[in-house]
Parts: C-alpha cells; sequence; structure tokens
C-alpha cells in the first residue's frame, strides 16, 4: 500500500502593521492551513523588520526542522506550495521573484527579472503582472523583501541573520548576498501563483539604505528588483547602471509629454 510523504513542517512569519490585511492575505488562507503562522505585532513601536526577524531566528527551537517563510503582512500565497517543498534543496534559499545579471560582450549588463508576482495597490485596484515565469530553482542574486523562503537548518548550521541596520527595505537582498559571499549559498526560484497587495514604488527611505549597501560590499555587487546595483559596481557596470537610469527618465519625461499635449 502506498503511503502520502507528509508534509513538511512550514513556519510563516510576518510583521504586522495592518491586521486585516494580515486577516485578508494569511490568517483566512485556505492554501495556508497546516502551518504555524507566526504574527509579530509592530503597530506599538514599529521595529525594523529586519530586528523583527533575528528576534524571531534566535528564538527558534531548531530541533524542530522546518521551512521558515518570511512573508509581507500583505503578501498572498494562491497555492499549496507541497509540491515545491517536495523537490526543494534545504541548502538553498527561495522566493518567488528576484533578479540577475546577463553580461554580455564582457561590458554590456543587463538586469533580469525571475519569477512572476501579480501586484495591485491595496484597495485591489491597479491590478498588474510583475515578472518573468522561469522553472522551479532558477538561480537568481536576490530576491524581493515580499517574501523569502529558507530551511531551518540552513539557519543553524550557518548563523545567517538580517542586517538589523536595514529598516524596511534591501534586508532580503542582503541575505542573499551574505548567503552567497560568506557561504555560497545559491538563491534560487520558487515559482507558486501568489499576490502582492502593494504597488513597487521606492520610498525615500530606500535609498540610504542603498548607499549603505554600497559602502557595506566593496567588492561585490548585485541586482534587486528595485536596483540596478546593490553593492559597489565596477566602473562598466556603474556607467551602464546610469546609461539605464537615464533612459527611464527620458521615457518617464516623453511618456509626461505625450500626455500634457
Amino acid at each position: 500500500m502506498l503511503h502520502q510523504a507528509a508534509k513538511p513542517e512550514v513556519v510563516c512569519i510576518s510583521v504586522i502593521r495592518d491586521p486585516s490585511m494580515y486577516t485578508r492575505c494569511l490568517a483566512n488562507n485556505p492554501h495556508v492551513n497546516g502551518y504555524r503562522l507566526h504574527a509579530i505585532d509592530n503597530q506599538a513601536d514599529n521595529t525594523y523588520i529586519s530586528i523583527q526577524y533575528n528576534r524571531f531566528l534566535d528564538a527558534y527551537d531548531f530541533a524542530k526542522p522546518a521551512w521558515l517563510i518570511f512573508c509581507h503582512e500583505d503578501f498572498e500565497i494562491q497555492e499549496d506550495l507541497s509540491p515545491y517543498f517536495e523537490i526543494a534543496d534545504q541548502s538553498c534559499l527561495y522566493g518567488p521573484i528576484g533578479t540577475w545579471t546577463k553580461i554580455y560582450f564582457g561590458c554590456f549588463y543587463l538586469w533580469k527579472l525571475a519569477g512572476v508576482v501579480n501586484e495591485s495597490r491595496r484597495d485591489g485596484t491597479a491590478p498588474q503582472r510583475f515578472g518573468t515565469f522561469v522553472k522551479m530553482g532558477t538561480p537568481v542574486e536576490t530576491f524581493d523583501c515580499q517574501c523569502l523562503i529558507v530551511h531551518s537548518d540552513l539557519i543553524s548550521r550557518t548563523g545567517l541573520r538580517f542586517d538589523p541596520q536595514l529598516s524596511y527595505d534591501l534586508y532580503v537582498e542582503d541575505f542573499c548576498i551574505q548567503a552567497n559571499e560568506n557561504h555560497k549559498i545559491i538563491s534560487r526560484i520558487m515559482p507558486f501563483s501568489c499576490k502582492h497587495w502593494s504597488s513597487s514604488v521606492a520610498a525615500e527611505r530606500y535609498y540610504p539604505q542603498e548607499q549603505y549597501l554600497k559602502d557595506k560590499y566593496p567588492n561585490c555587487c548585485y541586482t534587486g528588483t528595485s536596483s540596478y546595483d546593490i553593492g559597489t559596481p565596477n566602473k562598466l557596470r556603474r556607467c551602464n547602471a546610469v546609461v539605464k537610469r537615464g533612459i527611464k527618465k527620458l521615457l518617464a519625461l516623453t511618456r509626461s509629454c505625450a500626455k500634457s499635449s
């Protein structure tokens, strides 16, 4: 008689500022039935998400192996993740969307998205699909902060933690960089259906944190969903980034002029 493999232990960790959004996306989500939901109430003191995640890891009982899903309160898992966990490598990091760099002719650096996330504003308006579908296990450089999946055994083995200097942005990207630079751990896409109830617009607080990572990583450079260069790029890559930003601003100005005419 065949027996189904037992579902793996899964813990979903979220830092909560909007309880109603958390209820919609996670607490009442049928796709996370059986998961242990660990909600961290952050309404009173609004502590950095990185610090709250570290507090969870510092208190975790690593004698109980589990997949740990660190995700935003407005991140909705839209399918059963069991088939993905059955083939996932516990020595890798996973996320639904990330970025990588393709280098042409040794001098042109092209920023590429991998993985797909449905997005909308918090009220459900302005829906869009963000990213490019890729197969399970596709390697990337970093993930977006909305979701990071890591096995507790990997955390126990490496002692990895989130950088407490990073408040509400780039803490997952930094986690991926730490993992790769210090432990040769690969970040891979887990292409499950999901939705982020938030628009992808970088706040002003983002840019000082981006500069902090340039100083932290003077000898390496990675891409992120909101950054062409996390860390310190070489001269060619820096030039590429300047040109890309210039083109992006020019296109935005062109669209604005077209609308006003």
